[in-house]
């Protein structure tokens, strides 16, 4: 039994007997009743009823034997009945309170605490009991100031110790709440609750392995308690286990079917194990079980977009905004949708509205940015680049124009192999206007820029430049200098392979007279939301016929199983030597590539390669940003993009391409 019991019946004993008959009855069932035996109290607080039918200790210690019985319905009722025959107790109020939460009921638990503090300021247990009614509705800083009012007047009270961790954390304040848990939870390790808070605290402070293991804890001490598997599922999907994830998240959803917040973080993890039909029905049924979650409702449009409805998902990204009106989220995505639908003006203004309602929004500017990029308006779209997301940098001004002679410039890298190559075609520009310049690149990539930019120091990222004056991003270069399409030089190149290795590689590819042609067809990233950009090496059949020619494959993650069956299915030769690394060895790579007579790639790193050591490529894409509105890429001078053609893939394209190859083999014999 627990403290307000042990008041209740208190107040019922001190009256004189010869003045309450029933009054020698409930001594005997409170007796009882704090030893555990449940059944003869309740049979003695019924006779006391009998004796004197509405007695209100007697209704009320009924009450909290059906809430030790979890049957919080009754205990409602039956303390409701007491409060009724006496409004100036206040363990009735704060009990009532319980029951109230137990519920579900949390603004009239709210209520029914506030009136036991109005009776008796400082009752702990009410005190506790508000703090969580005011969790359950959202408003943890009026909680806070409960658990404290409770501490203060009983500081060793361990529940209210752990109610207060779990609020701090959901202020933001984890740091803070982290030894208030962890000094509940040494006063009383059993507390599950204050056991998952913990876990939640650390995984939100970084410490995800600390954090999988009191959320176990926590799980062997319930294992079916739903919000634990959801916080469990939450932390092993930060630490890479997405598919674990998803399979405590579906233990969850059988033991709360209509939990929406955990359908939509099933979806989450379902996204990303790359079940995308199954992600959308998760969504579908968070946004039945909750119409107005804004979340749902936009990762459901996220999925339609990808699944090719455009519309639906614009509908659906609309209902998102006005489900929550500032959700810079649903505005991006809507203003993807919107794009997709061929509708740039209301695609920019989406873009814009996401801008409004919080301007730190990256990806709100950085779709803007490609958008008007795509468009050739280049002054917007780079203002609107410089806004992307960005990580941690040093702590020096940064150039976004102006004379800097005389100045040391640290240009960092940023985003993947072909933009940092593709941006390289800047370096020299700036190179030429600093006092000095260090440029930090992929450490792959240190020895062809040594060779490229003698006149700059070349280090990793993380090797500190110590005496730079400022610094730039690579990605924000262009918005200095390649403000117009006039101000991108004619040079074919800017990297150079190593001699040496070029020829050995040209004297080893020789075969005649017919041309040497490097491909590259896919992507490590091929993932769900890219995967239509590549192409599958069965779709190079119409380049394989192609008579006279010489294949070698650039492909830089291999694929070797898919070159055999490719061989063997054509009836075709693709030079490739397994002792090279092209995924590391960039040097090897860029020999291998300067061999080459031509190069077709997908959108990938090696057709980027290609066109930055002046090789002829053909890139086979749809336009995107990077062609600034033009039909060529003007950073490749060397480059020809082949686009898809109206509503085909990258795969349709190779016809054009083998056409074009076939009169170029033509040519050279």
């Amino acid at each position: 039994m627990n403290r307000k019991e042990r008041r209740a019946g208190a107040a019922g004993g001190n009256r004189a007997a010869a003045a309450d008959p029933a009054a020698p009855l409930l001594a005997q069932g409170l007796a009882l009743h704090r030893d555990g035996h449940a059944a003869p109290a309740e049979a003695l607080y019924r006779q006391a009823l009998a004796v004197r039918p509405g007695h209100p200790d007697a209704l009320h210690l009924l009450g909290m034997l059906a809430c030790g019985a979890g049957r919080f319905a009754d205990a409602a009722d039956l303390i409701g009945q007491a409060i009724a025959g006496n409004r100036t107790v206040p363990d009735y109020h704060a009990n009532l309170a319980f029951a109230l939460h137990a519920l579900g009921r949390y603004e009239e638990a709210e209520s029914a605490c506030r009136r036991a503090l109005r009776l008796r300021p400082g009752l702990p247990e009410a005190a506790n009991t508000l703090g969580n009614a005011l969790m359950a509705r959202g408003r943890p800083a009026e909680a806070e100031r409960a658990y404290r009012e409770a501490l203060r007047g009983r500081p060793a009270y361990a529940e209210a110790q752990g109610n207060l961790g779990a609020a701090l954390r959901a202020l933001g304040r984890a740091a803070e709440a982290e030894p208030v848990l962890r000094a509940a939870l040494a006063a009383l390790p059993g507390m599950a609750e204050a056991r998952l808070a913990l876990g939640r605290t650390l995984a939100d402070l970084g410490r995800t392995e600390e954090a999988e293991a009191d959320l176990r804890a926590a799980r062997a001490a319930r294992p079916d308690h739903a919000p634990t598997l959801a916080a469990l599922a939450v932390t092993v999907e930060r630490r890479g286990r997405t598919a674990e994830a998803a399979a405590l998240q579906g233990r969850a959803i059988a033991l709360v079917p209509d939990d929406g917040e955990l359908w939509n973080l099933h979806g989450q993890s379902l996204l990303r194990l790359d079940r995308t039909a199954a992600a959308a029905g998760a969504y579908a049924r968070a946004v039945r079980l909750c119409p107005g979650m804004a979340e749902a409702l936009t990762n459901l449009g996220s999925v339609r977009r990808e699944q090719g409805d455009p519309a639906g998902a614009a509908a659906l990204h609309r209902r998102a905004a006005a489900a929550r009106p500032g959700y810079a989220a649903a505005h991006v995505n809507l203003g993807l949708a919107l794009q997709d639908l061929g509708d740039a003006a209301a695609a920019e203004a989406a873009f814009g509205a996401a801008l409004t309602h919080d301007p730190a929004e990256g990806a709100a500017a950085l779709n803007r940015a490609l958008l008007r990029l795509r468009a050739g308006r280049l002054g917007e779209g780079w203002a609107d680049y410089a806004g992307r997301p960005a990580g941690p940098g040093p702590a020096l001004p940064e150039w976004t124009g102006g004379d800097i002679a005389g100045r040391h410039l640290l240009i960092r890298r940023e985003q993947g192999l072909g933009d940092e190559l593709m941006f390289a075609s800047c370096y020299a520009d700036a190179i030429a206007r600093a006092g000095r310049v260090t440029i930090q690149c992929d450490r792959r990539l240190i020895p062809l820029f040594t060779r490229a930019f003698p006149q700059a120091a070349v280090q990793r990222p993380a090797d500190d430049p110590a005496d730079a004056d400022l610094h730039v991003r690579a990605g924000s270069l262009p918005r200095v200098l390649r403000d117009r399409l006039g101000a991108f030089p004619p040079r074919p190149a800017w990297l150079t392979a190593e001699p040496q290795r070029v020829a050995e590689r040209r004297a080893r590819l020789a075969d005649g007279a017919g041309p040497v042609v490097g491909i590259a067809w896919t992507s490590w990233r091929s993932d769900r939301t890219r995967r239509a950009a590549y192409t599958t090496l069965d779709q190079w059949g119409p380049l394989f016929a192609v008579p006279g020619v010489r294949f070698v494959s650039l492909q830089y993650d291999g694929r070797y199983d898919e070159l055999a069956a490719a061989q063997r299915r054509f009836g075709v030769t693709i030079a490739c030597d397994p002792a090279d690394d092209l995924a590391n060895d960039l040097e090897t790579a860029a020999a291998l590539t300067a061999a080459c007579d031509l190069v077709v790639s997908v959108a990938s790193a090696p057709g980027e390669l290609a066109g930055a050591l002046g090789v002829p490529v053909w890139r086979v894409c749809a336009p995107d940003w990077t062609h600034l509105g033009t039909a060529v890429r003007p950073w490749f001078p060397t480059m020809r993009p082949v686009p898809p053609p109206p509503g085909g893939t990258p795969g349709d394209a190779l016809v054009r391409v083998a056409r074009d190859l076939a009169a170029l083999a033509g040519a050279r014999r």
